[in-house]
């Protein structure tokens, strides 16, 4: 059973559900509780015949979640319970209060900057969690030794499961590249830049537009393609229209199902997040084939060597992020490079195959048998 806040299209669902689609049907059955609400992902996992349950649970409701969280384990009688950041960490508790499972929880990241203070009592019940789980995970050493320095829980008990990516979805493809330019209108040679990720203060669109200032100056021929949505996208394009003729120049996509497709008409990809634990997009932009250029905060530094598979710049330096965009668009050498160092990268420190395995052992090893069934909680999918 796998517990969750949310069951929507950011990086923690899409790893989710690749979890559950790879591991292999015949040895594990997957039940997904999501807290809040559903998403495009529900959708996924329903064709493949996952149960999804979904709570519905307002942000207005404040009340504790762990009787009713007791009460869905009970029903579903799981061998493990496997909850996903702060928001279904109260899964822990209810599945400890049921006494007949299993409990893993992770941590998968940040709703702020690193160094931005947690109240005592978050860091307190986040400590008892993680006491009471049988197992405590985290996607990025860095991530894991945050948590073990706030809370006092020692990191060497910790196990750190890289995310992977899909490089079946995720891979370079010159016939996309081309169809999906002609569809939007992009020349050739017109530099195209694009971020995929959900409009919250925490992914840091912001820089990337404000880096496109300095750009524009120097690149006449440029186009920003920002694919999500939520809450900061009116910011996001009251900033675009403060700036004659850029309204031809940044395109609001929205959330779509054709990333993989999108990802391929680019030419750099930008992730200027303020935190982030592995970021999937990252590793996606990577398998595709594209230039990364990412913040120097989280889990990036372990997937991006600078200056070899990618390059980085300090959260909010959106000086630094236009120098590296200006450098990669006056030279497609440059770029090649940097691309191929990132299809590397993926390649042999973060594949799918790699992510799958380490979840299969960890449930069998759990579960104490071949078969098992993990509830994933989460407060939505």
């Amino acid at each position: 059973m796998h517990v969750v806040d949310h069951l929507g299209k950011g990086g923690l669902e899409n790893g989710l559900v690749n979890v559950i689609e790879n591991l292999d049907s015949t040895r594990f059955e997957h039940v997904v509780y999501a807290i809040r609400k559903l998403g495009p992902n529900a959708e996924r996992l329903a064709k493949g015949g996952v149960r999804v349950i979904c709570q519905g649970k307002q942000d207005s409701d404040s009340r504790f979640q762990i009787g009713r969280l007791a009460g869905a384990i009970r029903e579903v009688q799981p061998d493990i319970v496997h909850s996903r950041n702060w928001a279904a960490v109260e899964s822990v508790l209810a599945a400890r209060w049921v006494r007949s499972c299993k409990v893993v929880h992770s941590e998968h990241g940040l709703e702020a900057h690193a160094n931005a203070s947690e109240p005592r009592r978050r860091v307190w019940f986040r400590r008892l969690a993680y006491e009471l789980a049988h197992r405590v995970l985290s996607v990025s050493y860095q991530l894991r030794d945050l948590h073990a320095r706030r809370t006092g829980f020692a990191a060497e008990r910790m196990t750190v499961i890289h995310n992977g990516v899909d490089r079946r979805r995720f891979h370079p493809d010159p016939q996309a590249r081309v169809r999906v330019r002609q569809e939007l209108g992009f020349a050739e040679d017109e530099f195209c830049i694009g971020c995929v990720g959900n409009f919250f203060p925490v992914k840091g669109h912001i820089t990337a537009l404000e880096a496109m200032e300095a750009v524009a100056a120097r690149c006449p021929k440029w186009r920003l393609l920002l694919i999500g949505e939520g809450p900061e996208r009116s910011n996001l394009e009251s900033f675009v229209a403060g700036h004659p003729g850029w309204s031809k120049h940044v395109s609001f996509l929205g959330s779509s199902d054709r990333v993989p497709e999108l990802l391929n008409a680019l030419d750099a990809y930008v992730l200027p997040s303020v935190a982030e634990g592995i970021s999937n997009s990252l590793l996606e932009a990577m398998a595709t084939g594209l230039p990364v250029i990412a913040t120097e905060t989280g889990g990036n530094p372990e997937v991006v060597v600078d200056g070899d598979s990618g390059l980085l710049f300090p959260i909010g330096g959106f000086g630094l992020l236009a120098d590296h965009l200006i450098a990669l668009q006056s030279s497609q050498e440059r770029r090649l490079v940097l691309a191929e160092g990132g299809l590397k990268r993926v390649r042999e420190e973060f594949s799918l195959d790699s992510m799958i395995a380490k979840y299969g052992q960890l449930y069998e090893g759990l579960a104490g048998s071949a078969a098992a069934v993990p509830v994933h909680a989460t407060a939505g999918v």
